[in-house]
């Protein structure tokens, strides 16, 4: 009797835990019922580029989950509301938030190297907007930044690019510098015709003028619509042309003040 008694409290008790966790149970299930829901909606918002509403409900559907997924889908509207720092700011708990599940699989690596790019891609606009309103040095490091994240190479090689032109633009200029970057994006790709532009005019700035010519004759050789190449050509050639006139004459000079 006393076996049967105890068997009965035993069962009890577990009813009890059983019957205790059920509101948790459907509450948890309506929480991730309405995130989904959220995160749906929330994105063909952002498809029919009604960015507002979809960062409306991008929010709401953080406030049921902060996973990976729903930092980085607040962050892309973000982006296309050209929020770029609070977007990155986003990217940043998104890429946080995956890292710190520590799943070593495919997919997470595919989703992480996704996210780091969009890092990127943010620091590379707004270092966009900075070179254009003449805040180089400031968007030069913007660009750095960038390259500490990008893993696609096409970014990767703007990123470098737009850091070669601000070196180029500094004050006081950076032309080696610039020559650096530019180099590293024909490393990465040879027939890249605005890094073999941006080298020549580097080359050209610190007085490598038959350097210069050889670049640009490249870029020109492997973009030959571009009026800018075809006049960045012609220029050198005629500085050259120029410079070696100037000196025969020099040197004539000298030979009839020698002879006199």
């Amino acid at each position: 009797m006393k076996f049967k008694k105890n068997l009965f409290i035993y069962i009890l008790f577990n009813l009890f835990i059983i019957m205790a966790g059920i509101p948790f149970s459907v509450n948890t299930s309506y929480a991730l019922l309405k995130w989904q829901a959220d995160y749906n909606k929330a994105v063909g918002l952002l498809k029919n580029k009604k960015y507002n509403s979809a960062l409306k409900i991008s929010k709401e559907a953080l406030r049921e989950s902060k996973n990976p997924e729903t930092y980085e889908l607040a962050a892309n509207v973000l982006q296309f509301l050209k929020e770029y720092k609070l977007s990155t700011h986003y990217y940043k708990k998104s890429l946080a938030s995956i890292l710190k599940l520590n799943k070593n699989n495919k997919n997470t690596g595919k989703f992480i190297d996704s996210v780091k790019n969009s890092i990127a891609l943010n620091y590379l606009l707004r270092g966009n907007n900075l070179l254009k309103s003449g805040k180089i040095n400031y968007a030069i490091m913007l660009y750095k930044k960038g390259l500490k994240y990008a893993n696609d190479r096409h970014l990767s090689d703007i990123l470098m690019l737009n850091t070669a032109m601000g070196y180029e633009n500094s004050k006081p200029n950076h032309f080696k510098k610039a020559l650096y970057y530019s180099n590293n994006v024909i490393k990465n790709n040879s027939k890249n015709s605005y890094a073999y532009f941006i080298k020549g005019r580097a080359e050209y700035s610190i007085g490598e003028l038959e350097l210069s010519l050889q670049d640009l004759k490249t870029a020109y050789k492997l973009n030959p619509k571009s009026k800018l190449f075809q006049n960045a050509v012609n220029l050198v050639k005629k500085d050259i042309y120029y410079k070696k006139h100037k000196e025969t004459n020099h040197i004539k000079q000298i030979s009839k003040n020698l002879f006199k």
